[in-house]
C-alpha cells in the first residue's frame, strides 16, 4: 500500500502541473494581458499632469519653562504632525505663500511624515511647479513653528499674569496684617496671631515670587528649521515606473483569471485525468500528448511498446468469444471527428501481429486514414465491393507490408451519407472471426455512425478512443450514451496523440516517412492469402501447417449494372448507380430485395 505521504505528494504535484498545463495553453492571453496592462499603465503616465515635492525637515522641541520643566520630556510628534495640517496652520502659510488659494485646498497638497526614533516632522508640499512647490513647504514649515511660538507665549503670558495677581494679593494682604501688628498691644494675642498671619502670607509671597522669576526671563524655542525646502529638479508624479509596474501586475492578474475561466470552460480532454474525472471512463492507455505522422510505427518506438502493453492487458481482459475456436472482436471508434482511431487501430493491430496471430482490421469510415497509415493502396476491392456481394470478405482482405499477419479491409467508395447495412456487416465480421483470432473494427463516433452502435452490442469489448486538445469531454459522454442504450461492453478509453492532419486531398496519401517493408515469414504484399490460425496453445497452425488459400468468389450470373444476389443470403446492397432512374455519384447503397427483377 502507498505511504499517504507520498500519495499526497504525486497529487500535490499534478495540481501543479495542472495548472501549469493551462498556464501553457493560455499563454497569450497572459501576454496580451500583460501588454494591454503596461500599455494601460503608460497612457495614464501620459494622460497625468506633472507636479512637484519638496520637503523641509523640523526639529521639534518641547515648550517648557520653569522650575518643574523637565528638560528630557518629548513631543507627541503624531499630534504635532495634525496640528501642521490645520486649517490655523494652513491660514498662516497662505499669507505667507501669498496665495489666493482656499485654505482647505493648500492642506490636501500637505503631507507630513515621522522618521522613527527621532523628534523631527518632514513637511512635504506638492504643487504643479517647482517655486511654488519650494515655497509651499517653507510656508507650513514656518506657519506651524510661529503657531507654536505664538501659542507658547500665550500661554507663558497667562501664566505670568496670573501669578502677577496673585502676588498683589498678598501684598495687600501683608499691608493689612502689617497695621493689625501696629494697633494691637504688645504681647498680646491680637499681635501674636496678626504676626503669624504675616509669616504665612510672606511665605507665598516668596513662593510665587519664585516661580514668576523664571517665567520673567523665559524664552519659548518651539523649534527650527534644519532642512529647508529645495527646488525640485524633476516631477515627483507620474511615477512611470509605478504605473508601468501597476498596469503590467493588473494585466497579469486579470489574465490569469480571464485564462482561468477560459480553461474551465473549454470541455476538450488534454490529459487521461479529464476522462475519468469528468466521464467516469476507465482510462486504458494514455499515449505521449504528440506524434510526427499518422504511419504505423515501428516496433522500437514508444507508442508502439505503450500499445504493446494494452494488448497484453487486453488479451486477459477481454472475455473469450462466446463461440469456441472464433477470433475476439475489438471495436474501436473515434470520440470525435478525427483520426485518431484509424491510428490507434492499426498501430494496435500490428501490436497483436507481431505474436504471431492471425489479425483483421476492417474500417466503416469512408475517409478513414487506415489505407494511408498502413501502406495498403485501395485496390479492386473493398468494403463497399464486400457489401456489393462482388467479392468474399476474404478475397477483399489486403496484406499489410512487413506484417504477413495482419490483413486490412479498406472501406472504398462508401457513401458517408447512407447508413451501412448492419446486417451485411455482421455477415462479414463472422467470416472474418471464423478465420482470424482478432478482428479490430474501426468506426467513426456513434453519434455519427449508426453502424457502430450496433455493432457495439455484438463484439467482444469497445474502446472509445480520444484525440489531446480535440475530443470534448461531452462527445465522450454522447458517445458512452449512445453504446448504453444497447448494452455494449465498453472497457475504456485510450488517448491518442495530438495527431496531424492528413494531406490536402479527400482521402489522405500515405505518408513520407512510412517504414520500408520488412522481411516477413507470411505472404508477399501482392498475395491475398490468409494465413490459418494458431492452435490455442500456440503449438502450431489448426489442422496443417501450410497456409490455407482464400475461399474463391462464388460463380454467379450477372447482369450489366445490376449483380445477383449470392449463397441465397436474401438480398444485395448495390451502388446507387446502378439503379435504374437515379442520378447518385455510385457510392450510395440501397437494398435490392430482388423483387425487381424477373
Amino acid at each position: 500500500m502507498p505511504s499517504p505521504h507520498l500519495a499526497e505528494s504525486d497529487a500535490d504535484g499534478l495540481a501543479l502541473m495542472a495548472y501549469l498545463g493551462w498556464l501553457r495553453r493560455r499563454w497569450w492571453i497572459l501576454l496580451l494581458a500583460a501588454v494591454l496592462g503596461t500599455a494601460g499603465g503608460l497612457a495614464v503616465s501620459q494622460l497625468q499632469h506633472a507636479r512637484y515635492t519638496s520637503s523641509t525637515s523640523l526639529l521639534v522641541r518641547p515648550l517648557s519653562a520653569g522650575p518643574d520643566s523637565n528638560p528630557n520630556a518629548k513631543v507627541n510628534l503624531d499630534t504635532e504632525a495634525q496640528v501642521v495640517r490645520s486649517l490655523v496652520v494652513a491660514e498662516r502659510a497662505k499669507g505667507l505663500m501669498k496665495s489666493g488659494t482656499e485654505a482647505e485646498v493648500l492642506v490636501q497638497s500637505v503631507a507630513v511624515t515621522v522618521p522613527p526614533n527621532s523628534q523631527v516632522l518632514q513637511v512635504a508640499y506638492e504643487a504643479d511647479s517647482p517655486a511654488q512647490a519650494q515655497a509651499g513647504s517653507h510656508a507650513f514649515a514656518q506657519a506651524y513653528l510661529d503657531l507654536r511660538k505664538a501659542t507658547a507665549q500665550k500661554a507663558l503670558e497667562n501664566e505670568t499674569t496670573a501669578l502677577k495677581q496673585q502676588i498683589a494679593d498678598l501684598n495687600k494682604q501683608l499691608s493689612a496684617v502689617a497695621g493689625r501688628i501696629a494697633a494691637a498691644p504688645s504681647n498680646s494675642v491680637e499681635r501674636q496671631r496678626a504676626e503669624a498671619d504675616r509669616s504665612v502670607l510672606t511665605n507665598q509671597l516668596s513662593s510665587l515670587n519664585n516661580r514668576l522669576s523664571p517665567l520673567i526671563s523665559a524664552d519659548t524655542d518651539p523649534g527650527e528649521i534644519i532642512s529647508d525646502a529645495r527646488l525640485p529638479q524633476r516631477p515627483s508624479s507620474p511615477n512611470r515606473t509605478l504605473n508601468l509596474a501597476s498596469g503590467l501586475g493588473a494585466g497579469l492578474l486579470l489574465g490569469i483569471v480571464l485564462a482561468m475561466v477560459l480553461d474551465r470552460l473549454d470541455t476538450r480532454v488534454r490529459r487521461g485525468r479529464d476522462i475519468t474525472d469528468r466521464v467516469g471512463l476507465p482510462l486504458l492507455l494514455e499515449l505521449p500528448a504528440r506524434t510526427s505522422s499518422l504511419a504505423m510505427l515501428p516496433a522500437s518506438h514508444k507508442i508502439s511498446r505503450e500499445l504493446g502493453r494494452l494488448r497484453n492487458v487486453l488479451l486477459s481482459a477481454v472475455p473469450e468469444p462466446r463461440e469456441a475456436g472464433r477470433g475476439r472482436q475489438l471495436l474501436l471508434c473515434d470520440g470525435s471527428a478525427g483520426t485518431a482511431a484509424g491510428f490507434v487501430a492499426a498501430n494496435l493491430a500490428a501490436a497483436y501481429a507481431r505474436t504471431g496471430q492471425q489479425v483483421a482490421l476492417v474500417t466503416t469510415k469512408p475517409d478513414s486514414t487506415v489505407s494511408a497509415i498502413t501502406g495498403v493502396a485501395e485496390g479492386r476491392y473493398s468494403l463497399a465491393s464486400v457489401l456489393r456481394r462482388d467479392v468474399p470478405a476474404l478475397k477483399a482482405l489486403a496484406p499489410v507490408p512487413g506484417l504477413g499477419q495482419l490483413r486490412v479491409l479498406v472501406p472504398g467508395d462508401l457513401d458517408a451519407e447512407v447508413e451501412l447495412p448492419v446486417g451485411g456487416l455482421l455477415e462479414i465480421l463472422r467470416e472474418l472471426t471464423a478465420r482470424f483470432d482478432h478482428v479490430l473494427i474501426e468506426t467513426a463516433q456513434p453519434t455519427v455512425a449508426v453502424e457502430a452502435q450496433a455493432l457495439g452490442r455484438h463484439v467482444d469489448a469497445v474502446i472509445v478512443v480520444a484525440e489531446t486538445g480535440q475530443t470534448r469531454s461531452g462527445e465522450i459522454s454522447a458517445a458512452l450514451q449512445q453504446f448504453e442504450q444497447v448494452n455494449a461492453p465498453v472497457i475504456g478509453a485510450v488517448l491518442a496523440p495530438r495527431l496531424p492532419a492528413p494531406a490536402g486531398t479527400s482521402r489522405p496519401a500515405a505518408p513520407v516517412n512510412r517504414p520500408k517493408p520488412r522481411p516477413s515469414p507470411g505472404p508477399s504484399a501482392e498475395s491475398t492469402m490468409v494465413l490459418p490460425r494458431m492452435n490455442p496453445s500456440g503449438s502450431g497452425p489448426a489442422g496443417s501447417a501450410k497456409p490455407v488459400p482464400p475461399i474463391p468468389p462464388p460463380v454467379q450470373p450477372t447482369i450489366p449494372g445490376k449483380p445477383l444476389p449470392v449463397n441465397g443470403s436474401g438480398g444485395t446492397y448495390r451502388s446507387r448507380s446502378d439503379i435504374p432512374g437515379t442520378d447518385g455519384p455510385g457510392r450510395g447503397y440501397a437494398l435490392d430485395s430482388g423483387e425487381d427483377r424477373g
